[in-house]
């Protein structure tokens, strides 16, 4: 039995001798299916990962798995399991092209939390890679491919607006599950050079030999979401080295993660512009350019919504 290190043991260490991946997980999440992708993107890219989700009202971050589609469509390939009995199963099958090598079965979903023990202990052992993949085939016969399957948000997931908070304030709309955060400090002013506008400040280089100061303009839309007050507390938001799915209320779909000191924003992993775009486009701004505070009042709101959906998906609420 295997307890310890089962994401190297079980995800990444067989790509040395393998390169198609059948998996069938009651629960799995997109943003951890990105992370296993980047890491053995950075091995070599010939791989191919191939997941039937089991349970079929798993699909809370569903945005993100077409997100994930769309940008590693030659390595990865979802499916939504649609019988109404729903699979617990937690599989992993290994082959090299048509060759079956390795195979896993245990409790642990294909998530952090089912790979990493320190958010939860779990457990794999040996099993039967033809005995998988033939679990997977039989199944795949009653799953639907993951681009093909339209998910709207339930209507409560877009949350009644009503003003915004004050500057620099927070609003609990339910305690440790839904937050309104104002994006002005407290004297009502966007700040310049951080949040919104983190691309607009210079950065500092320093020569390592030379010791001479240098600076550099930064991309201008490079944006984060900052968080104040007891929004930044773990149990709420994950811990700093914990990614999530950030999906919101129009469509749109961002890997993310808890950073800097404090706990004080919530980044894009991939880019760290995309969420300063994304506002941008959303609001009316031209990509570049600063963002005012009177362009968010323009909008109809200086504040945003972060709701927790589950351990691994959140919901940005920007609707007016």
């Amino acid at each position: 039995m295997i307890i310890n290190n089962l994401y190297p043991t079980a995800l990444i260490n067989p790509k040395a001798i393998a390169n198609k991946l059948y998996i069938v997980s009651g629960y799995a999440s997109a943003t951890f299916a990105r992370r296993h992708i980047v890491e053995l993107l950075a091995i070599n890219n010939d791989f191919e990962i191939n997941l039937i989700i089991g349970m079929p009202n798993s699909k809370s971050d569903h945005l993100a798995f077409v997100a994930l589609h769309n940008e590693f469509g030659n390595n990865f390939k979802g499916y939504y399991y649609r019988n109404s009995a729903p699979v617990h199963c937690k599989v992993y099958s290994w082959y090299n092209d048509d060759e079956p090598c390795i195979g896993y079965t245990g409790s642990a979903n294909y998530s952090q939390y089912g790979f990493f023990t320190h958010l939860q202990v779990n457990q794999l052992n040996h099993d039967d890679p033809i005995q998988i993949k033939s679990l997977f085939d039989d199944l795949l016969t009653r799953s639907t491919y993951i681009p093909n399957e339209t998910i709207v948000l339930p209507l409560y997931h877009r949350t009644p607006h009503i003003g915004s908070v004050l500057p620099s304030k927070i609003q609990w709309e339910i305690a440790n599950k839904r937050v309104r955060i104002s994006f002005l400090d407290n004297k009502g002013i966007l700040p310049k050079g951080s949040g919104l506008n983190w691309g607009q400040r210079l950065s500092k280089n320093t020569n390592k030999i030379t010791g001479k100061i240098t600076w550099s303009q930064r991309e201008p839309n490079q944006a984060y979401l900052s968080l104040k007050q007891d929004s930044r507390k773990e149990g709420f938001l994950p811990e700093k080295a914990f990614t999530f799915s950030l999906i919101t209320d129009d469509g749109h779909s961002f890997d993310c993660v808890v950073a800097q000191d404090g706990r004080k924003a919530i980044h894009s992993t991939k880019d760290n512009s995309e969420i300063g775009k994304y506002i941008r486009n959303r609001i009316g701004v031209s990509l570049g350019s600063p963002v005012t505070v009177e362009d968010l009042e323009r909008y109809g709101r200086t504040d945003y919504t972060i709701e927790k959906i589950d351990d691994e998906t959140f919901l940005l609420d920007f609707s007016v």
